[in-house]
């Protein structure tokens, strides 16, 4: 193997396969693939033009036409994002774990509010010649890039990836090179602000929890070597006295 191959391996990005042992790569792609997969496009696009699919544009005055989307839509949209905004700026200056769990739910629900609304338009807008071509390309570019350690394909065709019957690799190693090609981490979902504060909630409270443990620790500690000193004291000698009864003295006496 020559050193620009192994500079390329070590290179590469990995993930983990959904059954949290299998360790996959993502390799670059080169020209031959991207002009392939660019094919790939221009294919499904036609085919979906000849079967009477829309385009973005076309689909986008439907939208407008039927009220789906407008001035309406757009003002809401500005409305939830500046409700997640103002949600992110106060969780960033909240300083108790109550106040920061508080605001982390807070803009988790923001989030999920503003996904859901522009689901009203990018529902629709996936079913568009451009966006079915687009998922074409990029599932040939994951059977042509999605590598096992030693750098050989995982799918030797776009076929085998098509016909694949682990539906759940398929569909992970589709999700990991959207996001490798998009520029985003494959955690990016666990760095957000949200998220991030959980994370410092649950690390100030396993940190107290320790502490807390530290001292009952300590405290049991003291008390058992307070109770081994108790018992190691000598105790006390409990000899006892015979007293003399009146009636003993006087017999004593008699006797003399």
């Amino acid at each position: 193997m020559t050193e620009e191959k192994i500079v390329e391996l070590e290179n590469r990005r990995s993930f983990v396969a959904p059954d949290g042992e299998t360790e996959y790569f993502i390799a670059i792609p080169n020209a031959e693939d991207i002009r392939n997969a660019d094919w790939q496009y221009s294919k499904q696009y036609t085919k979906c033009l000849n079967e009477g699919l829309p385009t973005s544009a076309e689909l986008t005055d439907i939208l407008k036409r039927r009220g789906v989307i407008g001035q309406d839509f757009e003002n809401r949209a500005e409305e939830l994002s500046n409700v997640l905004n103002d949600c992110i700026m106060k969780l960033a200056v909240a300083t108790t774990n109550e106040e920061k769990t508080a605001l982390a739910n807070e803009v988790a629900r923001a989030r999920e509010a503003l996904f859901q609304w522009n689901q009203r338009l990018s529902g629709p807008m996936s079913n568009t010649c451009e966006q079915i071509s687009d998922d074409t390309r990029l599932e040939y570019l994951t059977s042509c890039i999605i590598q096992s350690k030693d750098g050989n394909r995982v799918w030797p065709t776009y076929e085998d990836f098509l016909s694949s019957k682990d539906q759940t690799l398929t569909l992970k190693s589709r999700y990991e090179v959207m996001l490798f090609l998009q520029g985003y981490d494959s955690d990016f979902l666990d760095n957000t602000p949200e998220a991030m504060a959980i994370k410092e909630v649950q690390t100030n409270l396993l940190e107290e929890a320790e502490k807390e443990q530290k001292i009952l620790d300590e405290l049991a500690a003291a008390a058992a070597k307070e109770k081994a000193v108790d018992e190691e004291k000598p105790k006390k000698s409990t000899g006892s006295t015979t007293r003399k009864t009146s009636t003993t003295v006087k017999k004593e006496s008699k006797e003399n």
